[in-house]
């Protein structure tokens, strides 16, 4: 069924024979049949019958021109409201993140977008979860570009999930860990182990180790994940991270290698923040490119790995 057996049925209806519809829409009559024959055909119904004056619809055809009248109206707003916009966005965009956005995505990020948003005014500003919400309500930003995981459901708030990032074991290379055929979270406490503070990452960690009958020793807490690659690699402890963050060395050389766990640990979910009513052109646009960006895949390393 396309938009032209639609306008073509229609000038049937209201004309009533196939030689006044064809001059109506300035084609051939039996072209103007053709096209009948081919919505009847894949309708799988006749949506007409002859009778000495020309062609009424029939039940199907009745039932079918009210659906006719009105995707045909859609089409048309569709169409104007396209033609309205400009050809380039020139307006705002204000961009929320959270710390880890705004450490292991936003330099990639902006190398990707900034031509695509060449006329677009980007502010970007870094903040906590709980602020992102509340700059989003008041209006103070149009997106925000944040780990998902503890996001509270909201009335007022969409949440679009764009990736999930496992999370593997990390440790320094060498480990005994590493050689282990299976690594279970009940082997990891047999270790020391250093946790994340970031981006609520905390809330996470309970719930998958909630489920467990011991938990490891943790013997340092940091908001900085270059300080806990720098202890794993030191040997000093083991940690749990999404591969997002993942490199293979600490900013003091030291080597870390990462291993999937046999247990289901939960990703680390990136997504996209916004208020429930329409999107800016430019929030719209910011959006569309990302996703063609995750789609090239590992354009932020192994996130998916």
């Amino acid at each position: 069924m396309t938009l032209q057996q639609l306008r073509h049925f229609l000038a049937i209806i209201e004309t009533g024979t196939l030689s006044m519809a064809a001059q109506r829409c300035h084609i051939s009559q039996p072209s103007m049949s053709a096209s009948l024959k081919a919505l009847e055909n894949d309708l799988g119904c006749l949506l007409f019958t002859r009778h000495s004056k020309g062609l009424l619809p029939t039940a199907a055809g009745q039932s079918l021109q009210q659906y006719a009248v009105r995707l045909l109206h859609e089409a048309q707003q569709a169409r104007e409201s396209v033609r309205s916009l400009p050809d380039e966005p020139c307006g705002t965009l204000r961009l929320g993140v959270t710390e880890t956005i705004s450490a292991y995505m936003l330099p990639r990020l902006l190398q990707g977008q900034l031509n695509i948003l060449s006329g677009v005014q980007l502010t970007i500003s870094e903040a906590s979860i709980e602020d992102i919400q509340q700059q989003l309500r008041a209006g103070d930003i149009d997106l925000g570009l944040l780990v998902i995981d503890n996001v509270s459901p909201a009335e007022d708030f969409h949440c679009e999930r764009l990736f999930d990032s496992p999370r593997r074991l990390w440790a320094p290379t060498g480990h005994p860990l590493l050689r282990r055929a299976h690594v279970k979270l009940n082997d990891v406490c047999e270790y020391p182990f250093i946790l994340l503070e970031m981006d609520e990452h905390i809330a996470t960690w309970e719930r998958y180790w909630k489920r467990q009958p011991r938990r490891p020793q943790v013997i340092t807490c940091s908001r900085s994940i270059e300080a806990v690659r720098s202890l794993v690699g030191m040997g000093i402890g083991v940690t749990i991270l999404s591969n997002l963050v993942f490199r293979p060395w600490s900013l003091d050389g030291d080597h870390l290698s990462r291993r999937e766990l046999a247990e289901d640990v939960p990703g680390m979910g990136i997504g996209l923040l916004s208020r429930k009513e329409p999107c800016s052109t430019e929030a719209q646009l910011f959006t569309h490119h990302l996703k063609g960006l995750l789609k090239q895949g590992g354009y932020w390393g192994s996130v998916s790995d």
